[in-house]
């Protein structure tokens, strides 16, 4: 069975002793969710993962024991500042020792995937590919999978839609490194999410990372064949994280649908 998750990130607040992701494992755990992808971000107050100190890790770790929910993935949010300041693929060196202290950093609190991209950056197809078999030699060292997520590749680097995506895991040639979908059908029509999620899924197979994003499931912009969905997720996705990119206000309804579909299609 997937499990169902939702982006946090810290929040700090200066002068207090709660943990600042207790808030996310209070209402994820209200809600039902299974765990979090937690989101790493630039900044000093330890939402960065060189800057996250051993007291923080361990609280994470504690609240998800008392909760008795998991961190199934990180996702690499850093990465848009990075690119601000490095928008060309030769600076990118130092970043993947930050993606290395990530992995490091899920290793720890028992995710087993990472979100990974390249912010608005530009480069060649070979510098990209240098960068990401670096990528995957961290994934190897920490035994955690990195996914670059197939929409933001579309829509940044200039390479392609998925097909280029596929090919780019290809001649990575590592079981570290493959693809994150966030599915977008019909939205992301000829993008990164240019197909409906059980041909994405179909597409990717074994190269597909075990969690990928949901954007909200009832405004309208998302359209999913739910018994073809799950018939491809039993093969290439049986108990990945299925995560919510959804505001903690509105993703009720959203959890509520797909909690009906798997009771009914699963």
């Amino acid at each position: 069975m997937i499990k169902t998750s939702i982006r946090a990130e810290m929040r700090p607040r200066r002068g207090s002793d709660v943990h600042p992701l207790k808030w996310a494992f209070e209402q994820a755990s209200a809600m039902g969710f299974d765990g979090l992808e937690l989101c790493t971000q630039a900044g000093r107050w330890g939402q960065f993962s060189t800057w996250m100190t051993p007291e923080l890790r361990q609280g994470i770790k504690d609240l998800a024991q008392e909760y008795k929910m998991s961190v199934f993935s990180l996702s690499a949010d850093w990465a848009w500042e990075y690119s601000i300041f490095f928008p060309d693929y030769k600076d990118w060196g130092k970043a993947v020792e930050f993606l290395a202290e990530d992995a490091k950093l899920a290793k720890e609190l028992g995710a087993h995937t990472i979100l990974i991209h390249f912010g608005d950056a530009k480069g060649t197809w070979d510098q990209a590919k240098a960068l990401l078999k670096d990528v995957a030699q961290a994934g190897a060292q920490y035994g955690v999978r990195f996914g670059f997520e197939a929409n933001i590749w579309a829509y940044t680097t200039g390479f392609g839609g998925m097909d280029s995506l596929i090919r780019m895991v290809d001649e990575i040639g590592s079981p570290y490194f493959g693809v994150y979908l966030h599915n977008a059908w019909p939205r992301g029509q000829g993008r990164g999410g240019g197909f409906p999620l059980h041909e994405e899924i179909e597409m990717c197979g074994e190269r597909l990372v075990q969690a990928m994003h949901s954007s909200s499931l009832v405004d309208g912009r998302v359209e999913i064949d739910w018994p073809k969905a799950f018939a491809a997720m039993k093969k290439y996705f049986p108990e990945g994280a299925y995560t919510f990119e959804v505001s903690w206000e509105a993703v009720a309804e959203s959890k509520k649908l797909l909690d009906e579909m798997l009771a009914k299609y699963w």
